[in-house]
């Protein structure tokens, strides 16, 4: 009804105190037993939340910075000489409304509707508890790349792809389509999984570490692949670069020569065969442009076949990194996988009822929605504490903290086993400058590891190929020395 710009931002305000309340409702009116499934649709909806936050703050940081000038204008006129006149305009203006539609509200509505959820779970997935990756499963048994498996074997291989050979990788599209594909699907589920998560900038550090990687040639499996020097023609002239930026069309650049255009041809990746005006042409196609820009058709062999092989391998390297951060989904699945194994498919479709109807009931009684656990044993499988043997029998009352971690709590030698290996603990000796090997493994102190670490290089530079000392060198007579003897020897001319 208004066109007032004050009014507009008090309304963008408003709406922004219900949202920060309806979200806060929310998260109190969570029930101490919640399962999966509501914990999930509840990230979603702040993830929902939290857009339309940031979307109104956006709307209101431009209605405070004006660029049109009304609110200033606006200010103006209601501070002004004619300010009484100015209000009774706006009075008459409402009441001409409210006289034209009789039957408007005047009851304010200060709920926020509950955003509409879609985050596309399939039945396999159960609420992102489980992947579903048959599809992938099936395209990875049907290509030749790869050895024939079961599922329950491929969901724990199918991101070590460092293993295949880099040639077939390069010259096969159904793989690199198949890998392009998985990558999506890792990333849509990890959105799907952790909504308030931001999987983007996840994205971005892993791409900023493969970038590092790829310059000092330290990617697993693609170390051949990356930059080899080129061989030199030791009686080939050097020629300096050409600026293109001097040169207003292709003709200028026939001046140069064949073999001047061949050497910078070679140098910026591009092919160097043809005729002067047909190396000219070519050359000038990269005239304010990088080489990337240019069609694969004028490339030469080489550097398209290096732009593909880092394409592959980031992408490779990207579902490395994605399986660590999915791992634990990845795991349930498998355990999921053998425990249907062993069950009847009236059993399966038991349990997948009891899950899709594993929300707590509604009713006002919560002595019936809480779980009898005085010894606050874990949950089991069915969703009722463990009995206290299989407790003690795994260990589960040992707790052990590791120093590297942040002093994060793990309970059994299972978990603190496994725990080595995780991101956790990974990010943790990476902060203290230290690769997470085997050699490390059981070592929870910062001290310790600081201490072996450099322990580890003592004994590789103790180990290192020392020339003065281990290169030997024979004289005349037979008599062998090493490096540094013989040369004193040479220099005093005994030898």
């Amino acid at each position: 009804m208004s066109d007032s710009i004050i009014e507009q931002t008090r309304q963008v305000h408003s709406d922004l105190e219900k949202l920060f309340e309806t979200m806060i409702d929310d998260i109190l009116a969570e029930k101490k037993a919640a399962s999966h499934k509501e914990m999930i649709l509840r990230d979603h909806r702040m993830k929902a939340y939290t857009d339309q936050i940031t979307d109104s703050q956006k709307k209101l940081l431009e209605m405070y910075e004006d660029k049109s000038g009304s609110r200033t204008k606006e200010l103006t006129t209601i501070a002004g000489p004619n300010v009484f006149s100015e209000f009774y305009s706006r009075l008459k203006a409402t009441r001409d409304y409210h006289r034209k539609f009789p039957n408007a509200s005047l009851k304010l509505d200060d709920s926020i509707p509950v955003p509409k959820i879609n985050p596309n779970f399939t039945g396999e997935e159960n609420y992102c508890k489980y992947v579903d990756m048959h599809d992938f499963y099936k395209r990875y048994t049907n290509m030749r790349v790869f050895d024939k498996c079961n599922y329950f074997s491929f969901l724990g291989k199918f991101h070590k792809l460092h293993l295949v050979k880099k040639d077939k990788k390069i010259g096969s599209r159904e793989y690199q389509k198949y890998v392009q594909d998985l990558f999506t699907y890792m990333f849509e589920f990890f959105q799907k999984r952790h909504p308030l998560a931001d999987a983007k900038d996840f994205q971005r550090q892993i791409e900023e570490d493969f970038e590092q990687k790829w310059a000092t040639k330290e990617i697993e499996g693609w170390g051949d692949e990356q930059d080899a020097p080129a061989e030199d023609d030791e009686d080939a002239i050097e020629y300096a670069p050409i600026d293109l930026s001097k040169y207003d069309t292709w003709e200028a650049l026939e001046p140069l020569g064949m073999e001047c255009l061949k050497a910078e041809l070679k140098r910026v990746g591009l092919k160097t065969g043809g005729r002067l005006q047909e190396r000219c042409k070519r050359l000038f196609l990269l005239k304010g442009k990088t080489i990337d820009e240019v069609p694969n058709k004028y490339r030469a062999k080489k550097h398209v076949k290096t732009v593909v092989a880092k394409n592959i391998a980031k992408l490779e390297y990207n579902i490395k990194m994605f399986y660590e951060l999915l791992r634990p989904q990845i795991e349930a699945t498998r355990e999921y996988i053998e425990k249907k194994l062993t069950k009847t498919y009236e059993e399966i479709q038991a349990e997948r009822e009891q899950d899709s109807d594993e929300e707590v009931s509604e009713s006002d009684d919560d002595n019936d929605k809480q779980l009898y656990n005085p010894l606050k044993l874990p949950l089991g499988w069915d969703g009722k504490p463990i009995p206290y043997w299989l407790y003690k029998l795994h260990g589960l009352n040992i707790e052990y903290k590791c120093e590297i971690c942040g002093n994060y709590s793990y309970w059994g030698p299972r978990a603190f086993t496994r725990h080595f290996n995780e991101w956790r603990h990974s990010y943790g000796m990476k902060c203290l400058g230290i690769t997470n090997t085997k050699d490390f493994e059981n070592i929870t102190l910062i001290e310790d590891a600081i201490t072996l670490n450099r322990k580890l290089k003592k004994m590789k530079q103790d180990r290192a190929w020392k020339p003065e000392e281990e290169e030997e060198f024979e004289d005349k007579e037979g008599h062998v020395y090493n490096k540094k003897t013989y040369d004193d020897l040479k220099r005093q001319g005994l030898v």
